[in-house]
């Protein structure tokens, strides 16, 4: 029950992260605990450096409240602009960059903070107001209280220049792409370097695999956030069975669906079915936690939103194009998750869904190359990308899988039917299985400089 609650906790975090009340509740519980204490710090009585403090009079009782209620009005409407804003943005972008990719706006963290800023403001004026009596004499009044109630309605309007500084920089396409790219270095970051994760494990399964495994029902529909590998292992080693996982972090399945296999089939299958179920965490959203494709699909739906009739921006695709060579060029030299898991003794416990290098390349071009048949400059920036990648390859797997999409590229380009477009679309076309089949693995050929 603990380590499914860890798994839950883990798959959640990313929903927390990109939220926008986590911060905002924080900063309104520190806000209310903040005006206790200031409430308790007394009148001007309270010495600074030996010095009375004089310079916090805020006059009598009917003056502090007056100056409260002022400041407690105007952040109120610096709250209401910054609340529009924030819907006004997230409508933008949903149109513009499609609805997935809110939650990259919600995950920004000076959205959340300036959002606290007001909230924490607003509470700890409210609570100060209403301890502080009208017919106070100047002498009972909490003037500490009432000189941080200035200083965060201070700190509440550099939080409205800071937010509309963020929101401008927000909606513009090359840094909807950076940060989107952003979530898929952290996910390459992750992975081992090539050559590091040890020897593939082969997968040979017992011959009468197929016909003795019991399939056990998945507990609970919706998108597999993540797997606890290493405890699906002990598993699989304490009962010495092969459990087979015929889904990935990022599938969708269905209450009941049989993707889970054991060999042979376990004395309790509903049991069986209960503790491996814990290992397995779903939700309604696909997450990043372990899912490689999820950055890029993001990354993926901007470019074909922008290359659509309505939109039609090929220079937003082409900044995707370029974060996708980066990523990839990333990718090729680390190990990707094996197929296959063993125990302690070298035996053969796990077999499941990866992703390898040619089906995430494929989630990256595919549907860009389909929506930009008709837009030469774009294709032609794709083997140009295709090329610039090359020199990081390091397995013939990678080499054959962007040979195969210059040729899908160049076999697009052939719809435009302008012979000038496709002359330098053979052209480049060229120059990158030129590229591909070079034996240059980390120099490259720098053109001669002119004298």
């Amino acid at each position: 029950m603990g380590r499914g609650f860890v798994n839950w906790a883990r798959s959640s975090l990313d929903g927390l992260r990109t939220s926008l009340w986590l911060v905002p509740l924080v900063m309104f519980l520190f806000g209310t605990g903040l005006a206790i204490i200031m409430l308790r710090l007394g009148g001007p009585d309270v010495a600074v450096g030996g010095r009375t403090a004089s310079w916090l009079n805020s006059g009598n009782g009917a003056d502090a409240r007056n100056l409260l209620s002022t400041l407690l009005t105007a952040v109120i409407s610096l709250a209401g602009i910054v609340f529009s804003v924030t819907v006004v943005s997230l409508s933008l972008a949903a149109n513009a960059y499609g609805p997935r990719l809110i939650r990259t706006f919600r995950a920004d963290r000076g959205t959340q903070l300036a959002l606290g800023a007001f909230a924490m403001t607003i509470v700890y004026l409210l609570l100060v107001l209403r301890a502080i009596r009208g017919d106070a004499p100047a002498d009972e009044v909490q003037d500490w209280a009432v000189a941080m109630g200035s200083l965060l309605a201070l700190v509440c309007v550099l939080a409205l220049v800071w937010f509309l500084q963020g929101v401008s920089s927000l909606i513009v396409a090359d840094e909807v792409v950076r940060r989107v790219r952003g979530e898929f270095d952290k996910a390459i970051d992750k992975l081992p370097v090539l050559g590091d994760a040890g020897p593939d494990v082969g997968l040979e399964l017992p011959a009468d695999f197929e016909e003795q495994a019991l399939g056990l029902r998945l507990p609970r529909e919706g998108y597999v956030q993540s797997l606890d590998l290493d405890q699906i292992l002990g598993w699989a080693e304490k009962h010495e069975a092969i459990v087979q996982l015929d889904f990935r972090p990022g599938d969708f399945v269905v209450d009941g669906d049989r993707k889970a296999f054991v060999y042979p089939p376990p004395a309790d299958p509903d049991r069986a079915r209960r503790e491996i179920g814990r290992y397995i965490v779903s939700g309604q959203q696909r997450t990043p936690d372990q899912d490689l494709e999820f950055a890029i699909r993001h990354l993926v739906e901007v470019a074909v939103r922008a290359l659509s009739p309505g939109i039609n921006d090929p220079f937003t695709a082409l900044a995707v194009i370029d974060r996708l060579r980066g990523g990839f060029a990333r990718l090729a030299g680390k190990q990707l998750p094996l197929p296959g898991l063993v125990d302690r003794n070298g035996v053969l416990r796990v077999v499941r869904r990866v992703s390898d290098f040619p089906e995430i390349v494929d989630a990256g071009l595919d549907q860009i190359r389909q929506s930009a048949s008709r837009m030469p400059s774009v294709l032609i920036h794709m083997l140009r990308a295709i090329a610039a990648v090359a020199e990081h390859l390091r397995t013939d797997e990678q080499r054959i899988s962007l040979r195969n999409h210059a040729r899908l590229i160049r076999a697009a380009g052939g719809e435009t039917g302008d012979m000038s477009e496709d002359e330098d679309l053979e052209r480049e076309y060229r120059r990158a299985l030129a590229a591909l089949e070079s034996d240059r693995v980390a120099s490259v050929r720098r053109p001669r400089s002119r004298s």
